[in-house]
């Protein structure tokens, strides 16, 4: 059974290498439905150059790091595919992706599959127990021992920021005091203050769920994304530092008529340190074709691992 496979594209910079994954996609899925929000505040572009099956948000959603901007930015982008294109199947990507994949092999898993979405996600709960890697223990990712803590304090505690006394400040002749955020981590004492806000209340999920934030998803899965009643998820995680990783997943979790496959069909290498994961390159080819990933990031602009991959992987 064929599918027909949507694609929505979040990018901020290198209009190169945007033009890159759109002709790839071209070549690999005739030509399919592609949308982007691109934020052209960041960078400039001109869309009369890419072909004519690729639309942009216009206007563009103001996507910043760490900003509830970014899942908006994503929605628009799947609303346009959705309007313009009605597919099976919704691939949300970013301009440093790159499939890793033949096209037939992607649209068999897709067409084969019993889930609704493919997802990382973990429930974020208190003293939730932390994942044992099977490898070597990474110190950033979705996988390092401390992030399930570190997914409580930004979604699900309160935090307050209280003056703190700062003896630096005092001696540079600046104020003695600076604001600390202190986080209400016991679910005990967020039920008290979420009955003396009840505006708390409302828009408070029954679970939360965290992880990467890139996906693949159905119609099915995708209409639930866009219908308006996640109007109030959005109002929950607007406030919420780095949204993007956990706003979807909360909404799909919850939903319990949805199927959520927790591999991602996303590879992405977090060993090398810092908020991001690695450039990747030519040696890692061999671990991406292991895990099975259907794409991968994040790639550097005209890197010659796409050609490799184009040549070895894709069959272009």
């Amino acid at each position: 059974m064929s599918v027909k496979v949507g694609f929505a594209i979040v990018s901020h910079n290198h209009p190169e290498q945007l033009f890159r994954l759109v002709r790839t996609l071209n070549a690999m899925f005739d030509a399919p439905p592609i949308a982007c929000n691109h934020n052209f505040s960041m960078c400039s572009l001109q869309p009369e150059i890419f072909p004519g099956n690729v639309r942009f948000v216009i206007p563009h959603v103001n996507a910043r790091w760490g900003h509830i901007s970014i899942p908006l930015a994503a929605l628009s982008a799947l609303r346009l595919v959705r309007q313009h294109g009605q597919p099976d199947w919704f691939v949300l990507l970013s301009g440093s992706d790159y499939p890793v994949r033949p096209a037939h092999e992607i649209m068999h898993d897709l067409s084969t599959t019993g889930y609704d979405a493919f997802l990382d996600h973990r429930e974020v709960r208190l003293n939730s127990p932390s994942p044992s890697p099977a490898g070597p223990v990474v110190r950033h990712g979705y996988e390092r021992p401390e992030w399930v803590g570190e997914a409580y304090r930004r979604y699900c505690a309160y935090c307050f920021c209280l003056p703190w006394p700062s003896p630096k400040r005092l001696l540079s002749g600046g104020l003695p005091f600076w604001k600390r955020r202190v986080p209400i981590r016991h679910p005990g004492l967020i039920r008290m203050i979420e009955r003396l806000q009840p505006r708390l209340t409302v828009c408070r999920p029954p679970k939360i769920f965290a992880g990467d934030f890139w996906f693949e998803a159905n119609r099915k899965a995708i209409d639930w994304l866009l219908d308006p009643s996640l109007e109030k998820l959005v109002r929950f995680y607007e406030r919420k530092h780095i949204p993007d990783e956990s706003i979807f997943h909360t909404a799909l979790c919850n939903h319990t008529a949805l199927g959520i496959c927790a591999d991602n069909k996303r590879y992405a290498d977090w060993t090398g340190g810092g908020s991001h994961p690695k450039w990747l390159d030519l040696s890692d080819v061999p671990r991406i074709i292991a895990s099975g990933a259907h794409f991968a990031r994040k790639f550097l602009p005209g890197g010659r691992v796409q050609d490799y991959i184009d040549r070895k992987l894709l069959q272009l």
